[in-house]
C-alpha cells in the first residue's frame, strides 16, 4: 500500500480511561463539525491495510461517483417529468381522450 495514503481518521491512545472519556465529550475547535470524536475498536480489530487509502484511487473514486450521480439523477428526472405531466388532470385528458 502507499505510505502516503489519504487517511481520514486519527486515532489516539490516553493512560487513563477518564483522559479518554474526558476527551470524547469535550468539544475540539468552535465548528462542532470540524472535529468529531468517538470511541475507537480495539486495535486488535481495525483492519490496518484498509485504513491508508492513495491519493489516485480516492480520486477515481470520487470522479465514478460523481459521473454514476450525474447519470442516475438526469435519467430519474426524465420518467418523473413525464409521471408527473400526467399526474395533473389536464395532462390526462390531453393524453386519454
Amino acid at each position: 500500500k502507499d505510505e502516503k495514503g489519504v487517511m481520514p481518521a486519527a486515532f489516539v491512545s490516553f493512560k487513563t480511561r477518564w483522559g479518554a472519556a474526558v476527551c470524547a465529550q469535550t468539544q475540539q475547535t468552535k465548528n462542532p463539525t470540524e472535529w468529531l470524536t468517538e470511541w475507537a475498536p480495539e486495535a486488535r480489530e481495525v483492519y490496518w491495510q484498509n485504513l491508508a487509502m492513495p491519493y489516485v484511487s480516492l480520486t477515481v473514486r470520487r470522479f465514478v461517483m460523481h459521473v454514476a450521480f450525474f447519470f442516475l439523477t438526469f435519467f430519474f428526472i426524465i420518467p418523473i417529468a413525464f409521471v408527473q405531466s400526467l399526474a395533473s388532470i389536464e395532462g390526462i385528458q390531453k393524453s386519454a381522450p
